[in-house]
């Protein structure tokens, strides 16, 4: 196993030792974002522009050491990627966690919030959407995305958005409001209600994320 494969097994281990006590938890999360920080500094330049690809790379060792659900995580317009192990679990909500102490949270697949990704979605109203790719329905509804403008002001914005049915395993979002769009890709894993990756907005500046379940 190379080095980058250890340094990355130990980092989703930790945080899989503590119980979810709020004190124990704490630890966990420090532990986890230190040991994080350590990894990305004994990496080169080189290594850290190629970052996306070692960590796919590390993916299979990842699944075979680490018992719990994970995602892969890219944005493509800063050549930014990231593994997150799920933190927490609040009914339909699932907040995973990155070593940096970054944090996504799907509901029900949807991304709902992120925290420390840079212009990010501070919450979200999404409607029935999480019902609708659970069954695989289509459909037309309402959703209100929250960001920050420069100064700090919460922003609000409401788009009319249908979901529609492009291939067996592939569902396509289309939302609206006047003067912005954008399209959202949802893939199935086949023969199963549960989502394989999903391209999803996140902002103007950083584009969509693709997320990609390692494991449920």
């Amino acid at each position: 196993m190379t080095s980058l494969v250890r340094l990355i097994t130990v980092i989703m281990a930790v945080g899989l030792v503590a119980s979810c006590g709020s004190d124990r938890q704490e630890s966990r999360l420090e532990l986890f974002s230190r040991i994080g920080a350590n990894w990305r500094t004994s990496l080169s330049d080189t290594e850290q522009q190629s970052n996306a690809a070692q960590l796919r790379a590390a993916v299979p060792a990842l699944l075979e050491q680490v018992p719990a659900p994970m995602i892969l995580m890219t944005q493509r317009t800063i050549n930014g990627a990231g593994i997150f192990v799920l933190n927490t679990e609040i009914g339909n909500y699932r907040v995973f966690s990155s070593s940096d102490d970054m944090t996504v949270t799907l509901e029900g697949g949807v991304l709902a919030e992120t925290r420390r990704l840079g212009d990010d979605l501070m919450s979200s109203e999404n409607g029935p959407l999480p019902s609708l790719l659970a069954t695989r329905s289509e459909g037309d509804y309402q959703r209100v995305l929250r960001t920050l403008d420069g100064e700090g002001h919460e922003i609000s914005v409401m788009y009319d958005c249908r979901l529609s049915q492009t291939a067996p395993d592939r569902m396509i979002e289309n939302c609206t409001t006047p003067g912005r769009a954008f399209k959202n890709v949802y893939e199935y894993i086949p023969g199963a209600p549960l989502l394989a990756r999903s391209e999803q907005w996140l902002s103007n500046d950083h584009g969509h994320l693709s997320i990609e379940h390692l494991r449920h």
